[in-house]
């Protein structure tokens, strides 16, 4: 007689599919019908009965495991040892369970014939299971653009999206929308280290990965108060002659990059403190910074015209970018997927271009206002530059779109995807224009782009009940300018499109009068006269949760409106200056932070409307500045070449790094070629300075 051995169940690269109608006789539904056109091996389900019992054999439930063996041997459910085949001629041996083809086994004939068969088999089945459904969802889906599945929570009880069932979990990708997806927030798929460090610095992080967090982001903000009490100012540097206009981190925070008016980029670690890198090459001041969202890259715009882009984070010249005949504003790299490369750049030419960063050879797509946009041939021409300067742009969240605000009053709206008409060369030209300031538009922003956007869940706590509004609208824009005012635009439905715009002005945000000081008591004197306050908008920016839009104001103020109905929810004091910097926590929608020309950084709960706390760094003018991306710390600039590091450890790793990290070469004569490469006139070398070099102090 043949020896039966248990049949292995399908491993993952043969997924086999059980037929319990089969099986069982009609017992349970079957699959549905595609499924069995994906293969064609069934395991056996007396195995699958005998695991069973084997696990409940090695743990507490004793009587349940009795009733289940008894059970089996009354239906006959267990393995069956069969008849070799040339002794298949269906004639009883005299058994009455025998059928002439096999015999049954008892569990205990099972357990004998099958020593390596343990306890836990059906366990490490199961485990094995998981394991490879976490490598083939990660290996086909990108990093931080998949939807949450069983493989990011060990749990065989998932449904749709985490379901361990392919078809299940196909149909639950389907349900979720595209930009849903592409919005995701970027902790979902952080680990317990991160998600640690995030509960300590009192930053929003999911409670579970659970499924509704599919589409809502079940977390708990805490007091900002948590974060801001571990956040002191860890290190003042200087690295710059001039002032240090822009101040960025990486993608990671383990670097900040500075560019000043003394025509230098420097890449400082924030670890050590150190200058890493020195990027010369620039004739002019630099006035902006942008790095790839895969960080391998970092630009530079300056106003001679150029944008020059260095590799991230070892400094490497990589590209020249000219075309622009006039001072190169700002730029923003794509956060498109696969488009990581894309360049956009917006100039006092009147044009935006979008260019290849790592191929200057490759022509630019060319942005310009429609001519029949122009001001009527009768209007006074007027004289120096020219009246459409592109004043600043930013990308939508997925890439796709981007807004430009110019010196002639209005934004624009273009389509990141067009190329140039190459037969006729004629430059791409806007969606749409959006009209309704009185002066320059001086700051442009999307909806969403400040951190990936998330619902909310549960209800408002009673002290935020002034707050129980819905979220702006996906793709909506907010403008400002220096006639007092902030403008935020939705965008219509697509029948609209090709008959009034496809944005539409949503709320006019005006700046309220500011509080009028204290009259003296009057006397015989003269009176004075209470000279008018400017109100014109310096910088705007959404927050976190895109619930509310925040404003720098002229006359020191920190207004914030709700987004949702236009109203003014605060007006925030605490600047005894002007104020151009200001930014929101990536991770805590209630904090935001300002720093200004008074040398105080103010770090504000916007939900409560007052200042948690206050860092006086100094005389100078605070001139940039934002938060890291994990919210941990902050690094503003001045007017003097200073930077400041904000961070929440001791600062033991930056204690003994110098003030003045100057290199010999940071000023040295450069050569130039036609095609614009720099070489050292000294050293005949074009690399950047390196950290190892010779730091000097500020007189060179």
């Amino acid at each position: 007689m043949a020896t039966s051995s248990l049949v292995p169940l399908p491993q993952p690269d043969q997924p086999g599919l059980f037929n319990p109608t089969r099986a069982l006789g009609g017992g349970l539904s079957p699959l549905p019908p595609d499924a069995s056109s994906r293969g064609s091996i069934d395991p056996d389900i007396a195995e699958v009965y005998f695991l069973v019992m084997h696990f409940l054999a090695s743990g507490p439930c004793t009587r349940a495991f009795g009733q289940l063996w008894n059970e089996l041997l009354q239906h006959k459910l267990l393995p069956r040892r069969f008849h070799a085949w040339y002794a298949r001629d269906r004639k009883n041996s005299g058994n009455e369970d025998d059928d002439g083809l096999s015999l049954p086994l008892s569990y205990t004939d099972i357990v004998t014939r099958h020593p390596h068969v343990e306890p836990g088999h059906l366990v490490k089945l199961l485990q094995q299971l998981l394991v490879y459904n976490q490598r083939s969802v990660a290996a086909l889906e990108p990093a931080h653009s998949r939807i949450p599945t069983a493989a990011d929570v060990p749990t065989l009880l998932g449904a749709g999206a985490f379901s361990l069932l392919d078809l299940e979990r196909s149909q639950a990708s389907k349900d979720v929308s595209r930009w849903t997806r592409q919005l995701r927030w970027p902790h979902w798929e952080a680990d317990q280290v991160h998600g640690l460090m995030l509960r300590e610095l009192g930053g929003g992080f999911a409670r579970h990965h659970r499924a509704p967090s599919l589409r809502t982001a079940s977390y708990v903000v805490t007091k900002p108060a948590v974060l801001v009490d571990r956040i002191q100012i860890i290190k003042k540097l200087r690295g710059h002659r001039n002032a240090v206009y822009c101040a960025i981190f990486d993608r990671t925070g383990q670097y900040v990059i500075t560019g000043s008016d003394d025509r230098l980029v420097k890449i400082w670690s924030t670890e050590t403190g150190l200058c890493l890198r020195s990027c010369r090459g620039h004739e002019g001041d630099i006035t902006d910074l942008a790095v790839s969202s895969g960080n391998t890259l970092v630009a530079s715009a300056s106003n001679d015209y150029s944008i020059r882009v260095w590799q991230l984070p070892n400094g490497v010249p990589i590209s020249l970018l000219r075309g622009h005949t006039a001072s190169v504003t700002a730029i923003s790299f794509s956060p498109r997927q696969g488009c990581e490369h894309l360049l956009l750049s917006t100039s006092d030419d009147g044009t935006c271009r979008i260019w290849n960063a790592k191929n200057s050879s490759l022509n630019s797509r060319v942005y310009m206002p429609n001519p029949k946009d122009a001001p009527a041939m009768g209007a006074p021409t007027p004289v120096g530059p020219p009246n459409n300067q592109v004043l600043c742009g930013a990308f939508n969240a997925d890439g796709t779109i981007f807004v430009t605000g110019s010196s002639d009053k209005m934004a624009r709206v273009w389509d990141a995807r067009k190329w140039n008409d190459d037969v006729t060369g004629r430059p791409n030209y806007e969606l749409d224009t959006l009209k309704g300031h009185e002066n320059d538009v001086n700051y442009v922003q999307f909806s969403g782009c400040a951190a990936p956007s998330r619902p909310w869940v549960g209800d408002m706590s009673k002290e935020d009940h002034h707050f129980k509004n819905s979220w702006s609208a996906h793709d909506s824009i907010v403008t400002c300018s220096r006639d007092g005012s902030a403008i935020i635009w939705t965008p219509r439905t697509r029948k609209y499109h090709g008959k009034v715009g496809r944005w539409q002005k949503a709320y006019h945000l005006r700046v309220p009068p500011p509080p009028m000081p204290p009259q003296p008591p009057r006397g015989n004197g003269p009176r004075h006269r209470v000279l008018p306050t400017p109100l014109g908008v310096n910088m705007i920016v959404w927050s976190l949760d895109n619930r509310f839009v925040l404003a720098a104001i002229m006359d020191h103020r920190i207004c914030v409106w709700n987004a949702v109905d236009g109203s003014l929810v605060h007006s925030l004091t605490g600047h005894d200056k002007q104020t151009y910097v200001l930014d929101v926590h990536p991770f805590n929608p209630r904090i935001a932070m300002s720093a200004g020309y008074d040398g105080r950084v103010i770090i504000w709960d916007i939900w409560e409307g007052h200042p948690i706390k206050v860092y006086d760094t100094g005389e100078y003018n605070l001139v940039d500045g934002n938060f890291s991306p994990d919210g941990s710390s902050l690094v503003v600039s001045d007017e003097v070449g200073q930077i400041y590091i904000f961070g929440t450890g001791p600062g033991m790793a930056q204690k003994d790094v110098k003030y003045d990290q100057f290199f010999l070469g940071d000023f040295r004569p450069l050569v130039r070629d036609t095609f614009g490469n720099v070489l050292d006139a000294v050293s005949n070398d074009h690399q950047p300075l390196l950290c190892n070099c010779s730091i000097c102090g500020m007189t060179l």
